[in-house]
């Protein structure tokens, strides 16, 4: 307690400043590094945790691109499908039922010369033309699948 031995007042004493004045130092502007790197590391942290855990979809096994001219011919079966219906190699359809019973033929007749010739790839290639609305390939591919179909392809161009 400073402010002399006699006298009656008590006085608090703060360690930077003096008697006789302030004597306070200039503002620092630099960061204080220390808290900026604990914060960063926690958050570091969090991201290492959280990232795996993001959903990504279901993992499923993706279809592997075809290249429909490495096959040879009379091995399958080609339906294409545009603005103007649909094809089966080269005959066009345009009734559900007529493209079925044609599509079990033809279907039939590859299958038969595949196994001859013992091929095991896809039998049935689907085209769409790219102007083609989607819904009509869609449409189509449900056809198929009515017929029991398991082995087919979409035939895409490769750059």
């Amino acid at each position: 307690m400073s402010g002399g031995p006699h006298t009656g007042r008590r006085t608090r004493r703060i360690p930077y400043k003096h008697d006789a004045g302030v004597n306070a130092g200039a503002p620092q502007s630099n960061i204080n590094v220390t808290p900026l790197v604990d914060v960063c590391l926690v958050l570091l942290i969090i991201f290492m945790v959280v990232t795996p855990m993001l959903g990504r979809g279901k993992d499923v096994q993706l279809p592997t691109l075809v290249d429909a001219d490495a096959h040879k011919e009379g091995d399958q079966v080609f339906v294409s499908v545009d603005d103007m219906g649909v094809w089966i190699n080269q005959d066009g359809y345009t009734s559900r039922e007529d493209f079925k019973k044609a599509l079990q033929a033809e279907v039939a007749i590859a299958e038969g010369k595949a196994k001859a010739s013992k091929y095991e790839g896809p039998i049935l290639f689907v085209k769409g033309d790219t102007n083609t609305d989607y819904g009509r390939v869609r449409v189509v591919m449900e056809w198929v699948k009515e017929l029991g179909l398991q082995d087919v392809a979409l035939v895409v161009d490769t750059e």
